[in-house]
């Protein structure tokens, strides 16, 4: 990784550590958590959503669902260009498992995301000189799907129940999926799937 691309995620992990202290500290105090505040912090490498991303999510009351809001960035020696993605995810995961000394393990995540791509190169809709039906999908939003599981441990910390997370995500998306259904003789599976690992900050 040479110098520009470590400058460019140092100021990039920056905002989100900077944004994750806000969120916290605005959930301080015996007064209850307003329903517009998020419920943890996620930051993500790759799966989809950016070479890194971080941003705020949202619990289900008994912590089974969460939808995540990401903004990630790929830099141009990755992807060709310097991208900038937005992302909405939701992830399901069934079963929690207690362990010693407040740990706990959620074997099972899957869910499904959609992202939107920032850039003239990409489209919501492809151009109208392409004949009605020519192409199918747009460039800038790709929908895809994951499962995995996740590690974390609970702490209290000012009277308040915290938690970090360790997670990964093995996933996909809609065009890659399509390319191994149509080439079964040509593609493997670990061609189209690609590996995300994550860390969740609850507050």
């Amino acid at each position: 990784m040479n110098v520009l691309i470590f400058k460019e995620m140092s100021k990039y992990l920056l905002l989100i550590l900077a944004s994750l202290s806000f969120a916290a500290e605005a959930q301080e105090g015996p007064k209850a958590k307003r329903w517009y505040l998020p419920d943890h912090m996620k930051l993500q490498f790759a799966g989809g959503t950016g070479f890194l991303s971080g941003g705020p999510g949202y619990n289900s009351r008994n912590k089974k669902l969460e939808t995540d809001f990401l903004f990630g960035y790929l830099p141009e020696e990755f992807g060709g260009d310097a991208l900038i993605t937005i992302t909405g995810k939701t992830t399901y995961s069934p079963w929690r498992v207690a362990l010693k000394n407040d740990y706990y393990l959620a074997p099972v995540s899957i869910g499904m995301y959609l992202s939107y791509t920032f850039g003239p190169q990409f489209d919501s809709k492809w151009p109208a000189y392409y004949p009605k039906g020519y192409y199918w999908w747009a460039t800038a939003f790709r929908p895809g799907i994951y499962a995995g599981g996740k590690i974390g441990r609970e702490v209290t910390m000012h009277s308040r129940r915290r938690g970090l997370e360790l997670y990964y995500e093995i996933g996909t998306y809609d065009l890659m999926l399509i390319s191994y259904v149509q080439n079964t003789g040509f593609l493997t599976p670990g061609d189209i799937l690609n590996l995300a690992i994550g860390l969740k900050f609850a507050f």
